[in-house]
């Protein structure tokens, strides 16, 4: 085999390195295993074929067709002026057939195989001339039974820059012009009918039909206009002048294509991904053919790992009433941090009815002394706190049991039966001696095993994404800056002007006193008795206290107001909507980016959805 030129693996290449150790591990030496490493080896050989530029830049114009279509022929019509066109042998008879590769043209390709391969040399001013430096290659029959013959026709398809499809009149609706088609899809293809008689009258007819079929076949490739070469046995024309008419049309539609098509490397990119393509459908073919049992069951497996990423995030924002605590909490510490230390007592009110909500209907009672009621008020206020600190836990937290429960639930079942495939596959490719075949044995493993079959991968990223919608979705939907700061300057002054009165009576006495205390120190210099402590006010506790709470209550029951209109029932069902739908969007977003996914934790059963699966991606 030749060596790639490029040092480095691509992605292509690693795709197919991890096919091979797919296969060893789960197949191991069993006859599907062998099939699975051919059809690897196959493919790697043909991508390297399309990667080569073995013609040193020269064009490659490949003659294909099933045998005894006169492909040999029109190889000799194009360098007809050589001496040399004689040794292209027609390979109709069994004993002229060859399994080469023949190669035509003034310089030979790079490393030329002699066992499959032969180079006839012919100089340029032999060749019918298109403009640019241009290499025949003489493709063995397509339809050969023989494999050997078979494997060089499809070197020839892998090699070819463009394709000329050679057809005769009576084959034209058969299945192999359709796939040869297939195989060289991504190329230039120039089919050649031949030998059409004279007087045919439903040739335009077939022809529509014909490129239709090819082009349907192979969508990728640029499919010309055919040209068609007249049965010179029933003309008056001889074959000479025919050979050269159709010499001189192939290379003019030739030339057009190529003047139409210049882009060589996108040509190339496509070529190899159809073979890309073609391959993975042989692979996956191959396996439902030779392993139906173990495809059903890593097919279910896969559903099951496609659709409960998303069933599972889904799950992330949790049921309404956890979501609806934490929606709400976030609304009243929305309201809480738009207002201003500067609004005393207001605010310092507002920041205990928030830790406190759940409640305030037991607020009055444990307020008359009542110690039953202020026990009940304490634990109700410690429950509500876990509430919060719950919802933020099962927001948080909960994917994560939730993925790893219904992950267990869902696939620790599929993931026995695909074992159960798996062991009888292997027993199936036991010796006649009761030993296995070479290869990874199977271990059997205990239910409890089975139970970790896989983990969700991006949760991370999804919870991150969580976090942003769900503050996005408060931040939108609570009160605004200016609305919270009328609030707090209503509910201040509510305190201020209920507690104005006895302030003012306090300060107002007190002030007297002090105008009095100064009066009375002149007439303390003039001998009189002073006593100046007696004239200052002396307010009594549970007046003071009974004041502070009666300015207290009203502005209490206006923060009250304020935190229930945070929290409306409207706010908060448009926040939940808000989160619903922003998780929807992320979740989608994520899956597409392959990012939150099913990841496997049994690298057996990684590698068998990767190999029955390849066949999809």
């Amino acid at each position: 085999m030749h060596e790639s030129s490029a040092d480095t693996v691509t992605p292509d290449d690693e795709f197919l390195n991890r096919v091979r150790r797919a296969g060893a591990s789960v197949l191991g030496d069993s006859e599907t295993g062998r099939q699975v490493r051919s059809l690897c080896e196959e493919h790697a050989r043909a991508r390297l074929l399309i990667s080569q530029d073995r013609a040193a830049g020269a064009l490659v114009l490949a003659v294909v067709g099933a045998t005894g279509q006169g492909k040999s022929w029109l190889i000799r019509q194009l360098i007809r002026r050589s001496p040399l066109a004689a040794s292209i042998r027609s390979g109709n008879n069994a004993d002229q057939a060859t399994e080469e590769l023949v190669w035509v043209g003034p310089h030979p390709p790079v490393d030329l195989d002699p066992r499959f391969e032969r180079f006839v040399r012919v100089s340029s001013a032999d060749m019918e001339p298109i403009g640019t430096p241009y290499m025949l290659v003489d493709a063995p029959g397509a339809t050969d039974n023989r494999q050997g013959i078979a494997d060089v026709a499809k070197r020839a398809l892998s090699l070819a820059s463009a394709i000329v499809l050679v057809v005769r009149r009576d084959q034209i609706r058969g299945q192999t012009p359709a796939a040869l088609a297939v195989a060289s899809e991504g190329t230039i293809v120039i089919p050649v009918i031949n030998t059409i008689g004279v007087d045919d009258a439903a040739l335009h007819a077939d022809i529509d039909t014909f490129l239709a079929n090819l082009r349907t076949a192979a969508p990728e490739s640029v499919i010309a206009r055919p040209v068609q070469v007249t049965d010179f046995e029933l003309g008056g024309e001889s074959e000479q002048q025919i050979g050269a008419q159709v010499a001189t049309e192939l290379l003019r539609q030739l030339k057009i294509e190529l003047e139409n098509n210049p882009d060589s490397d996108r040509r190339k990119s496509t070529r190899l991904a159809a073979l890309d393509g073609r391959f993975r459908s042989a692979l996956s073919a191959l396996l439902a053919d030779e392993l139906p049992g173990l495809t059903r069951a890593v097919n279910r497996l896969n559903d099951e790992a496609t659709k409960l990423p998303g069933e599972v995030a889904q799950t992330l924002i949790g049921p309404d009433g956890p979501m609806q605590a934490a929606v709400r909490s976030r609304l009243r510490l929305k309201l809480l941090t738009s207002t201003g230390a500067i609004w005393f007592p207001y605010r310092s009110v507002l920041g205990l009815l928030n830790l406190t909500h759940g409640a305030w209907d037991r607020v009055l009672l444990s307020l008359s002394g009542s110690l039953p009621s202020l026990v009940s008020t304490i634990w109700t206020s410690t429950r509500s706190l876990t509430s919060d600190r719950n919802a933020n836990d099962e927001l948080r937290d909960g994917l994560q049991r939730r993925s790893a429960a219904a992950v267990t639930d869902r696939l620790g079942p599929l993931a026995g039966q695909f074992r159960e495939e798996l062991a009888l596959l292997r027993n199936a490719d036991q010796g006649d001696d009761g030993k296995s075949l070479p290869g990874e044995p199977l271990r059997v493993t205990s239910h409890s095993e089975t139970q970790h079959v896989a983990s969700l991968a991006g949760i991370d990223a999804l919870q991150e994404r969580s976090h942003k919608i769900f503050e996005d979705a408060v931040e939108q939907n609570s009160i605004s800056q200016s609305t919270a700061t009328i609030m707090a300057i209503v509910g201040t002054l509510i305190f201020w002007l209920l507690m104005a009165g006895p302030f003012v009576a306090l300060y107002g006495e007190y002030l007297k006193a002090s105008y009095e205390t100064l009066i009375q120190v002149s007439a303390q210099q003039a001998g009189e008795p002073h006593h100046p402590l007696e004239h200052f006010p002396k307010p009594e506790f549970a007046m003071v206290l009974t004041s502070l709470v009666l300015s207290l209550l009203p502005t209490a029951i206006f923060a009250m107001i304020a935190l229930s209109v945070a929290q409306s029932n409207g706010r908060t069902q448009r926040a939940q909507q808000a989160i619903r739908q922003g998780h929807e969007e992320a979740i989608t977003q994520l899956q597409q980016d392959r990012v939150l996914r099913l990841r496997w934790d049994d690298p057996l059963l990684t590698d068998a959805e990767f190999l029955v699966s390849a066949g999809r991606r």
